[in-house]
């Protein structure tokens, strides 16, 4: 798990050296095991290398043999010992025992094709001195983050967007066309983001830059994948994938451990290591001063116990909330509204001590169907597809006249074509909300880019997918690499910690998306298959419990303690020009009865005031 950083600028680098390593070094929290630099002409490469897979090898930049190729390399490929050995039979010889050298030297086997070959979370430049072309490549899954920047000439590509701005090649500015799309989900969905002209890589693609020009393919994407038949044999086979998918993240030279909730996604990360015969395992968990439904650190402590692990406790109190909130920015770069990104954090510091790679559960809600607003999706379809639309052109006026409670977002929902209805499953702001909180020179000038997006990938769909499929994939698209899993790599990153994702081996993704729907999600149960497979390994109050996740208590904390400091940054900030001040003044009214939908809201203006204060624009 490293940082890198990539930049083609055809008139030349020369004396520009220090600006490169200056660029690279802001990831330092990323990689403080190392770093490395490359000049040469147009490109400049530089690396920071936090040690994982062969201690002492692996350096980078890390150049071919015949000097041909250099490449910079972020992530781990966890089939590199199987792939190394096919290179070995072609007469390849190799000069580290280290990943990095297997996806060079694959590559030039290979080519492009050899992406079909890695199993693992990773993103690369490579350079090819002789045709003077770059290669930049991001995972099937959008695991590990890359950003970049283009004028039309230069090209600049980078783990983070830190280093990109400090290139002073793009002026800090905000791009308002993406702020609807960011209050309305909580994080700003590929591949814009908040920074105007930079962008984000999509998962499962790569860019070739050269002096032609930009050119990006995809090389991975699972939406024409076909439904099998339902049989006994299923649920074996699958058992035995998560097994697999779970061990192949074990391969390492430092200490593991693993992020356990106590929710059902860790705990099972735990009874699968345990099952594949991984033993000494430390376990870290967060928990929360005062006594609440989201201290799961209980249910933590049995799946620790029934296991053995070396078990680390960490408590978080509303005192490091208005701290945690100015790291939470600094560290995701983009404003998100993820709360649990603050326990993370502290989390991956507490943890750091212990273990250098941590695993976790993320991405098996998305790709078996754990949220529970897919069941409510499902259910408004149903109820969409019963009236005509004649019916609904008679109803929408008088629902946008609704008063403004939680029922009021599924009204709208209902009546709407899936395609428009669903924005994924973190999306908290339908239309007949933004009326009751926008300014009102706001509303007529939101923009397209949070329709245009996902209904991109609506588009990519056969027209014969099932419901759930639809959902399911549209969230992998986009909440799942541009919220969930960017939280994950920054917040563990900054406490140079590695963090590893079995549950999205892109293997097991390709068989739940072969799954039928009833074996994900049936009769208002939740990820069917996975809870059948796991049933023997995991107590029986974590396999029925609902879903938690790392909860922040944020509705306690704004509604009690943190109240009165809240409303009065969010009343005078001057970085909100969106939002009417009489409407968010409305909202504070009765702090006590604050939902929970009206906490996440207020999370995310405090955070994109904290984002704008920090980063004065």
């Amino acid at each position: 798990m490293c940082g890198f950083f990539a930049w083609f600028h055809p008139p030349g680098l020369a004396g520009r050296e220090s600006e490169i390593r200056a660029a690279t070094d802001l990831m330092s929290h990323r990689g403080p095991d190392g770093s490395g630099l490359y000049v040469e002409a147009s490109i400049g490469l530089g690396h920071r290398r936090l040690s994982i897979i062969d201690l002492g090898g692996g350096a980078q930049p890390f150049h071919s043999a015949d000097g041909r190729h250099v490449l910079v390399y972020n992530g781990e490929v966890y089939n590199f010992r199987e792939i190394r050995e096919e290179l070995e039979t072609k007469g390849r010889i190799f000069r580290t025992h280290s990943d990095t050298e297997v996806i060079l030297q694959a590559y030039e086997e290979w080519g492009t094709g050899c992406l079909v070959r890695f199993n693992g979370m990773f993103a690369f430049a490579l350079w090819d001195r002789l045709a003077k072309k770059l290669w930049i490549v991001r995972d099937r899954l959008g695991v590990k983050p890359v950003y970049y920047w283009s004028d039309g000439t230069s090209f600049a590509a980078a783990s983070e967007i830190r280093p990109l701005l400090a290139l002073g090649v793009q002026k800090k500015q905000l791009d308002e066309s993406v702020i609807d799309a960011y209050l309305s989900l909580g994080y700003v969905p590929g591949p814009r983001t908040m920074f105007r002209g930079i962008r984000k890589l999509e998962p499962g693609t790569f860019l070739e830059v050269s002096t032609s020009g930009l050119q990006q393919t995809t090389y991975w994407d699972f939406a024409s994948v076909e439904v099998r038949k339902n049989s006994p044999e299923l649920l074996g086979e699958f058992f035995d994938l998560l097994v697999d998918c779970t061990k192949s993240c074990t391969v390492s030279d430092v200490p593991i451990g693993v992020l356990l909730s106590g929710g059902l996604d860790s705990s099972a990360t735990v009874a699968l290591m345990d099952h594949a015969g991984i033993r000494d395992i430390n376990t870290f968990t967060i928990g929360f001063e005062g006594q609440g439904s989201e201290n799961e650190s209980e249910y933590a402590r049995m799946v620790a116990a029934r296991y053995r692990t070396r078990h680390f406790l960490h408590v978080l109190s509303s005192g490091n909330f208005f701290e945690s909130l100015d790291l939470l920015v600094n560290f995701t770069e983009e404003p998100l509204v993820e709360p649990a990104a603050i326990a993370l954090y502290h989390l991956a510091r507490m943890a750091g001590s212990e273990a250098k790679v941590l695993l976790s559960g993320e991405g098996c809600d998305e790709i078996f169907a754990g949220y529970g607003i897919y069941q409510r999706m499902l259910t408004l379809e149903r109820l969409h597809q019963v009236l005509p639309e004649s019916a609904w052109s008679v109803l929408r006026p008088i629902l946008c006249r609704l008063p403004d409670h939680r029922a009021s977002k599924y009204l709208d929902w209902a009546t709407s074509p899936l395609e428009k209805r669903f924005k994924g499953t973190s999306a908290n702001l339908p239309w007949s909300k933004k009326r009751r909180l926008y300014h009102k020179d706001f509303l007529g000038q939101t923009g397209d880019y949070l329709e245009s997006t996902f209904s991109a990938h609506f588009a990519k769909l056969p027209s014969h997918k099932s419901t759930l499929a639809k959902l399911l994939y549209v969230d992998s698209k986009t909440w799942l690499p541009d919220d969930l899993l960017l939280k994950a790599d920054k917040m563990t990153m900054a406490a140079s910690v590695e963090l590893r994702v079995p549950f999205l081996d892109h293997r097991l993704v390709e068989f739940a998306s072969s799954l039928p729907d009833e074996l994900r999600l049936h009769g208002g149960q939740s990820k069917r298959i996975f809870r059948q497979a796991l049933t023997p390994l995991l107590p029986e109050p974590v396999l029925t419990r609902s879903k938690k996740g790392f909860p922040v208590p944020t509705r306690r904390w704004f509604s009690e303690e943190l109240s009165p400091l809240i409303r009065n940054r969010l009343e005078t900030s001057p970085h909100l020009p969106w939002i009417d001040p009489a409407k968010l003044h409305k909202l504070f009214r009765n702090p006590r009865d604050l939902t929970d939908e009206q906490s996440r809201l207020v999370m995310s203006l405090l955070v994109l005031d904290a984002w704008r204060q920090k980063n004065d624009i």
